[in-house]
């Protein structure tokens, strides 16, 4: 478990950031989600990418793990507003040091290939290679969705301001995830796995809340002693309105055919609307599924005592989303496993 420490004012410093440039670390974390399977939210984007990955992708493949930690170095922070020029060239500008610390600290969770040394010694060609890599990467998984993407992160931005200004930054942050805690003056989050309990002050820096379609089902906290700690969040998603792939229009409740006859229709098409680590409210799932509040009510309630959904108060709404195991059936079910780079 992670805990973060909050002043009164770090509660005045914490912010939603936003950036209009689509950073590049979305592009690393839709590698994690294009190799582990992100269940059906992503399916007709990993099929799209899939299908055209760089010759070299197998470049990334070692440097970045189907979950976990990935290398600082290829995710360069905020200050680079051009994904596609000063992001990419401050990769090929990382210091050998850095480079070196990265990759031990890598080797030490997976074995890496030989050509892992060249980059470690900081080989400018063997660099240049990863960044070319990684920017034709981006540009089959980022840049053709870049309209959509920037729709979910808007409407996510819009409605934690909303919130932010009705009830408190507490309310954002008690907000965030089903398995975040906000108890003033700490936020519980679950730490790195095989970690015991991690204490980290924040002393006055503030947090930045930054949404990245790519997230994956758990936030990610980005913490260290300079410059301001950022707290990395799946923004709210609207299963009419989130998909990265345009599909035709369907106003009937859709679901897998293995869960469909497993669960029924309905209740199929509502468990996999709510695969969404902000969840739904029951109003928003009825309307995204065309059926009445009380019709939603009663199947939320069959899958929350069969242990697949949780329901979580936030302010006067109570939110609903998949557990793991609702996650796993539906992964499961629709065949949403990851896919192996060349």
């Amino acid at each position: 478990m992670l805990r973060i420490h909050f002043t009164s004012e770090d509660l005045a410093r914490v912010t939603l950031g936003y950036n209009s440039s689509l950073p590049v670390s979305e592009a690393v974390m839709s590698l994690q989600a294009l190799r582990r399977g992100s269940g059906p939210r992503f399916s007709a984007w990993r099929h799209a990418v899939g299908k055209q990955l760089p010759a070299r992708a197998s470049l990334l493949g070692s440097l970045v793990p189907a979950s976990g930690w990935a290398p600082d170095f290829l995710t360069p922070g905020p200050d680079h507003a051009s994904p596609t020029t000063g992001a990419f060239d401050a990769i090929r500008a990382t210091p050998q040091r850095r480079l070196t610390t990265e990759l031990r600290r890598l080797s030490h969770d997976r074995r890496l290939p030989a050509w892992a040394q060249l980059l470690a010694d900081g080989d400018r060609e063997t660099l240049d290679a990863v960044t070319d890599t990684l920017a034709a990467y981006y540009d089959i998984a980022v840049t053709p969705f870049l309209d959509r993407m920037r729709a979910v992160l808007d409407a996510d931005r819009t409605w934690r301001v909303h919130t932010m200004a009705r009830f408190g930054v507490g309310a954002v942050l008690a907000g965030l995830h089903p398995q975040m805690r906000w108890e003033e003056p700490v936020l519980e989050l679950p730490g790195p796995p095989g970690q015991g309990q991690i204490d980290f002050h924040l002393e006055g820096r503030g947090l930045l809340l930054s949404a990245h379609i790519f997230c994956g089902s758990r936030p990610r906290a980005l913490l260290n002693d300079v410059g301001t700690p950022v707290l990395v969040y799946a923004p709210a998603w609207n299963p009419q309105t989130g998909n990265l792939v345009a599909e035709p229009p369907d106003t009937r409740p859709r679901s897998s055919t293995a869960l469909a006859t497993l669960l029924g229709r309905t209740r199929a098409a509502v468990l996999e609307a709510l695969a969404s680590p902000a969840g739904h409210s029951t109003k928003q799932l009825a309307e995204s599924l065309a059926i009445s509040p009380a019709t939603a009510s009663e199947h939320v309630t069959a899958l929350r005592d069969a242990g697949l959904v949780t329901s979580l108060r936030q302010a006067n709404t109570v939110r609903h989303t998949t557990t793991n195991l609702g996650t796993n059936l539906i992964s499961t079910a629709t065949g949403t496993g990851g896919i192996q780079l060349p």
